[in-house]
Protein backbone atom coordinates (compact mmCIF):
# COMPACT_ATOMS: atom_id res chain seq x y z
CA UNK A 1 0.00 0.00 0.00
CA UNK A 2 1.15 3.23 -0.81
CA UNK A 3 1.80 6.38 1.12
CA UNK A 4 -0.64 8.16 -1.36
CA UNK A 5 -4.41 7.14 -3.11
CA UNK A 6 -4.08 6.56 -6.27
CA UNK A 7 -3.84 9.42 -9.22
CA UNK A 8 -7.37 8.99 -10.49
CA UNK A 9 -8.56 8.76 -6.64
CA UNK A 10 -6.59 11.54 -5.91
CA UNK A 11 -8.04 14.00 -8.78
CA UNK A 12 -11.44 13.59 -8.22
CA UNK A 13 -10.89 14.90 -4.44
CA UNK A 14 -9.61 17.56 -6.10
CA UNK A 15 -12.49 18.65 -8.41
CA UNK A 16 -14.58 17.97 -5.56
CA UNK A 17 -12.91 20.29 -3.05
CA UNK A 18 -12.93 22.63 -6.15
CA UNK A 19 -16.77 22.33 -6.39
CA UNK A 20 -17.61 21.92 -2.92
CA UNK A 21 -14.87 25.22 -1.47
CA UNK A 22 -13.56 22.78 0.59
CA UNK A 23 -10.68 24.13 3.08
CA UNK A 24 -7.00 22.53 3.06
CA UNK A 25 -7.87 20.90 6.59
CA UNK A 26 -11.14 19.55 4.84
CA UNK A 27 -9.61 18.21 1.91
CA UNK A 28 -6.69 16.76 4.02
CA UNK A 29 -9.25 14.43 6.03
CA UNK A 30 -10.96 13.74 3.08
CA UNK A 31 -7.62 11.89 1.64
CA UNK A 32 -6.71 10.51 5.30
CA UNK A 33 -10.28 8.67 5.52
CA UNK A 34 -9.89 7.41 1.86
CA UNK A 35 -6.36 5.67 2.71
CA UNK A 36 -8.00 4.67 6.54
CA UNK A 37 -10.90 2.97 4.79
CA UNK A 38 -8.59 1.32 2.73
CA UNK A 39 -6.11 0.08 5.26
CA UNK A 40 -9.13 -1.11 7.00
CA UNK A 41 -10.55 -3.42 4.13
CA UNK A 42 -6.91 -4.48 3.62
CA UNK A 43 -6.17 -5.61 7.39
CA UNK A 44 -9.17 -7.22 8.04
CA UNK A 45 -9.72 -9.12 4.33
CA UNK A 46 -6.46 -10.11 5.81
CA UNK A 47 -7.06 -11.16 9.19
CA UNK A 48 -5.29 -15.18 9.54
CA UNK A 49 -8.79 -16.07 12.06
CA UNK A 50 -12.27 -15.52 13.23
CA UNK A 51 -13.39 -13.98 16.66
CA UNK A 52 -16.08 -14.69 18.75
CA UNK A 53 -15.82 -11.24 20.83
CA UNK A 54 -15.57 -7.32 19.11
CA UNK A 55 -15.19 -4.39 20.88
CA UNK A 56 -15.77 -1.30 18.49
CA UNK A 57 -15.92 2.88 18.28
CA UNK A 58 -16.21 3.38 15.28
CA UNK A 59 -15.56 6.82 14.08
CA UNK A 60 -18.93 8.02 13.23
CA UNK A 61 -19.69 10.83 10.59
CA UNK A 62 -22.01 13.31 11.72
CA UNK A 63 -24.18 15.89 9.84
CA UNK A 64 -23.07 19.09 11.37
CA UNK A 65 -19.17 20.23 12.72
CA UNK A 66 -20.63 22.43 15.56
CA UNK A 67 -17.96 24.73 16.98
CA UNK A 68 -14.38 23.88 16.26
CA UNK A 69 -12.18 22.35 18.53
CA UNK A 70 -15.56 21.66 20.79
CA UNK A 71 -17.36 18.42 20.14
CA UNK A 72 -17.64 17.11 16.38
CA UNK A 73 -15.41 14.36 15.60
CA UNK A 74 -14.50 15.74 12.51
CA UNK A 75 -11.88 18.36 14.46
CA UNK A 76 -10.42 15.16 16.16
CA UNK A 77 -10.11 12.25 13.63
CA UNK A 78 -11.45 11.02 10.16
CA UNK A 79 -15.20 9.55 10.05
CA UNK A 80 -16.64 6.82 8.30
CA UNK A 81 -20.09 7.30 6.95
CA UNK A 82 -22.77 4.63 7.35
CA UNK A 83 -22.10 3.49 4.43
CA UNK A 84 -18.23 3.28 4.69
CA UNK A 85 -18.67 1.53 8.23
CA UNK A 86 -20.85 -1.22 6.47
CA UNK A 87 -18.93 -2.22 3.83
CA UNK A 88 -15.92 -3.14 6.08
CA UNK A 89 -15.74 -6.74 5.80
CA UNK A 90 -16.33 -7.71 9.68
CA UNK A 91 -18.72 -10.44 8.61
CA UNK A 92 -15.63 -12.58 6.97
CA UNK A 93 -14.10 -12.62 10.27
CA UNK A 94 -16.85 -13.55 12.54
CA UNK A 95 -17.23 -16.91 14.06
CA UNK A 96 -20.38 -19.05 13.92
CA UNK A 97 -21.24 -17.66 17.44
CA UNK A 98 -20.34 -14.29 18.71
CA UNK A 99 -21.06 -11.06 19.97
CA UNK A 100 -20.52 -7.17 19.05
CA UNK A 101 -19.77 -4.17 22.14
CA UNK A 102 -20.73 -1.09 19.38
CA UNK A 103 -20.29 2.54 21.18
CA UNK A 104 -23.36 4.64 19.28
CA UNK A 105 -24.21 8.15 20.29
CA UNK A 106 -28.08 9.31 20.34
CA UNK A 107 -27.77 11.42 16.96
CA UNK A 108 -26.11 8.47 15.06
CA UNK A 109 -28.60 5.45 16.76
CA UNK A 110 -31.23 5.76 14.25
CA UNK A 111 -28.31 4.90 11.54
CA UNK A 112 -26.61 2.79 13.70
CA UNK A 113 -28.56 -0.47 12.84
CA UNK A 114 -27.55 -0.60 9.11
CA UNK A 115 -24.40 -1.31 10.49
CA UNK A 116 -24.81 -4.05 13.08
CA UNK A 117 -26.75 -5.53 10.27
CA UNK A 118 -24.17 -5.69 7.70
CA UNK A 119 -21.71 -6.80 9.89
CA UNK A 120 -23.83 -9.69 10.29
CA UNK A 121 -25.55 -9.27 14.21
CA UNK A 122 -28.36 -8.09 15.85
CA UNK A 123 -29.48 -5.79 18.66
CA UNK A 124 -29.75 -7.32 22.21
CA UNK A 125 -29.43 -4.88 24.73
CA UNK A 126 -27.51 -2.01 26.29
CA UNK A 127 -25.42 -0.23 28.65
CA UNK A 128 -25.64 3.44 29.18
CA UNK A 129 -22.63 5.31 30.30
CA UNK A 130 -23.14 8.46 32.90
CA UNK A 131 -20.38 10.35 31.82
CA UNK A 132 -21.73 13.06 34.77
CA UNK A 133 -20.52 15.87 32.93
CA UNK A 134 -22.66 18.31 30.62
CA UNK A 135 -21.61 18.28 26.66
CA UNK A 136 -23.25 20.37 23.95
CA UNK A 137 -25.89 19.41 22.40
CA UNK A 138 -28.77 20.59 20.10
CA UNK A 139 -31.64 19.68 22.01
CA UNK A 140 -30.30 18.53 25.53
CA UNK A 141 -27.27 18.46 27.95
CA UNK A 142 -25.74 15.46 26.89
CA UNK A 143 -24.08 13.17 29.48
CA UNK A 144 -24.78 9.43 28.07
CA UNK A 145 -23.51 7.25 25.58
CA UNK A 146 -24.80 3.82 24.31
CA UNK A 147 -22.95 0.75 24.32
CA UNK A 148 -24.96 -1.86 22.28
CA UNK A 149 -25.14 -5.48 22.66
CA UNK A 150 -25.47 -7.47 19.47
CA UNK A 151 -25.09 -11.36 18.77
CA UNK A 152 -24.51 -13.71 16.01
CA UNK A 153 -26.01 -17.31 16.75
CA UNK A 154 -26.21 -17.69 20.33
CA UNK A 155 -23.31 -16.17 22.57
CA UNK A 156 -24.85 -16.06 25.78
CA UNK A 157 -22.21 -14.08 28.63
CA UNK A 158 -19.99 -17.03 30.13
CA UNK A 159 -20.49 -14.92 33.84
CA UNK A 160 -24.19 -14.90 35.32
CA UNK A 161 -23.54 -12.31 37.56
CA UNK A 162 -25.52 -9.50 35.88
CA UNK A 163 -24.01 -5.87 35.63
CA UNK A 164 -25.99 -3.00 36.38
CA UNK A 165 -27.46 -1.47 32.80
CA UNK A 166 -26.43 2.30 33.70
CA UNK A 167 -22.78 3.06 34.90
CA UNK A 168 -21.75 6.74 36.08
CA UNK A 169 -18.50 7.53 35.02
CA UNK A 170 -17.13 10.87 34.78
CA UNK A 171 -15.22 11.77 31.58
CA UNK A 172 -11.74 12.01 31.61
CA UNK A 173 -9.26 11.50 28.46
CA UNK A 174 -9.29 12.52 25.05
CA UNK A 175 -11.76 12.86 22.63
CA UNK A 176 -14.14 10.17 22.32
CA UNK A 177 -12.32 7.76 24.75
CA UNK A 178 -14.02 4.85 26.66
CA UNK A 179 -13.51 4.10 30.53
CA UNK A 180 -11.51 0.62 30.75
CA UNK A 181 -14.29 -0.12 33.01
CA UNK A 182 -16.25 -1.36 30.03
CA UNK A 183 -13.19 -3.63 28.93
CA UNK A 184 -13.26 -5.20 32.03
CA UNK A 185 -16.75 -5.43 32.20
CA UNK A 186 -16.80 -7.40 28.48
CA UNK A 187 -13.65 -9.19 29.63
CA UNK A 188 -15.94 -10.23 32.61
CA UNK A 189 -18.93 -11.52 31.07
CA UNK A 190 -16.88 -12.87 28.07
CA UNK A 191 -13.73 -14.88 29.88
CA UNK A 192 -13.27 -16.92 26.83
CA UNK A 193 -12.82 -17.06 23.35
CA UNK A 194 -10.99 -14.81 20.37
CA UNK A 195 -11.26 -11.38 20.84
CA UNK A 196 -10.39 -7.98 18.80
CA UNK A 197 -10.94 -4.58 19.14
CA UNK A 198 -12.15 -2.41 15.32
CA UNK A 199 -10.61 1.63 15.87
CA UNK A 200 -8.08 0.40 18.61
CA UNK A 201 -5.99 3.30 20.16
CA UNK A 202 -3.85 1.23 22.19
CA UNK A 203 -2.97 -2.89 22.96
CA UNK A 204 -4.27 -4.81 25.61
CA UNK A 205 -3.19 -8.22 26.72
CA UNK A 206 -5.63 -11.21 25.57
CA UNK A 207 -7.24 -8.46 22.62
CA UNK A 208 -6.02 -8.26 18.79
CA UNK A 209 -6.09 -4.42 17.98
CA UNK A 210 -7.59 -2.86 14.59
CA UNK A 211 -6.64 1.03 14.16
CA UNK A 212 -4.60 3.90 12.73
CA UNK A 213 -4.28 5.56 16.14
CA UNK A 214 -2.59 1.67 18.35
CA UNK A 215 -0.20 2.63 20.05
CA UNK A 216 2.59 0.30 20.53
Amino acid sequence: MGDTPDRDKMTEFLNKAEEENWTVRELRLEVEKYKRNKEVEFNLHNSPQTYEVFYADPPWKYSDSLVEGYGASIHHYPSMSIEELCKLPVKEITSENAVLFLWVTSPILAECWDVIKAWGFKYKASFVWDKAKHNYGHYNSVRHELLLICTKGSFLPVNSDLEPSVKTIERTGEHSEKPEEFRRLIDKMYPIGRRIELFARKKFEGWDVWGNEVNE
